[in-house]
């Protein structure tokens, strides 16, 4: 697939390269990807909280083994799927969409043999937002704001995947001196693979929240994430400064008339 100047530009190709080199990690719950793992839990939590309280799920379904069931779901720079098949497994419909061919195989490849309704695309989001606009009732973008140069223009072009009514989630390292520290303590520990991250790539919640006020977003929820090494294990907090999520819905400017 031919890729575009404009979309190839806003990705960072030392660091896309240097997050390939432990693709085959990935799928390893012990090894350097472990904290991504034990995030799912409370990913797929706050999606459903969000959801409940938005009216899209009913709150008492929302224990179900399908309380995804008929939303179609875009994972945006899934990388090797981990976030991507845990949503499948609660039967949504899920697009995991990624420019690493590398990656992308990994994430097929552990794919196979499992009846889940997910689709890998080896594309940007710069592309796919032309042919994909208004199509997706939840758009998802986790761990991966704090790798791309340009985030506003990335947050543009995922909003436009978005249905009316529908909600975007993110999760993503906030900027502040205490994240600048967490994330050195982090990479000591080898629970972060070393330079993968950009402290000067970080952004705040409100950065976030006046990007998607532009685009017709009102940002309904925002939880501060923690992370316990030690018995790996993330959990909500109060305070947002070191990572946080965020939901943000797309507002019906029908409704708005």
């Amino acid at each position: 697939m031919e890729k575009s100047a404009r979309s190839g530009a806003n990705v960072d190709k030392d660091n896309m390269q240097l997050i390939e080199t432990t693709g085959a990690e990935w799928w390893d719950p012990s090894g350097i990807q472990m904290a991504l793992h034990s995030m799912n839990p409370l990913r797929i939590r706050f999606v459903i909280d969000g959801l409940v309280n938005t009216g899209v799920i009913k709150a008492e379904d929302r224990n179900k083994p399908d309380v995804f069931k008929g939303l179609n779901i875009l994972d945006v720079g899934c990388g090797a799927g981990v976030l991507t098949e845990a949503l499948a497994r609660l039967e949504g419909n899920v697009i995991g969409l990624d420019p690493s061919e590398e990656l992308v195989k990994i994430a097929r490849d552990h794919l196979k043999g499992q009846s889940l309704n997910v689709e890998y695309i080896t594309e940007f989001i710069e592309d796919y937002s032309i042919k994909n606009a208004d199509k997706y009732d939840v758009v998802i973008a986790s761990e991966v704001l704090e790798h791309i140069p340009d985030q506003k223009s990335f947050l543009i072009e995922m909003t436009k995947c978005v249905k009316p009514n529908g909600s975007l989630f993110i999760t993503t390292p906030n900027r502040t001196i205490v994240s600048w520290f967490t994330t050195k303590i982090v990479e000591f520990l080898k629970l972060l693979q070393k330079d993968s991250h950009v402290w000067s790539l970080y952004i705040t919640p409100s950065e976030v929240e006046e990007i998607l006020k532009e685009q017709n977003f009102e940002t309904v929820l925002v939880r501060g994430m923690w992370y316990t090494p030690f018995i790996n294990i993330f959990s909500f907090i109060p305070y947002h400064g070191i990572h946080y999520a965020l939901q943000a819905v797309k507002q019906d400017r029908k409704k708005q008339k």
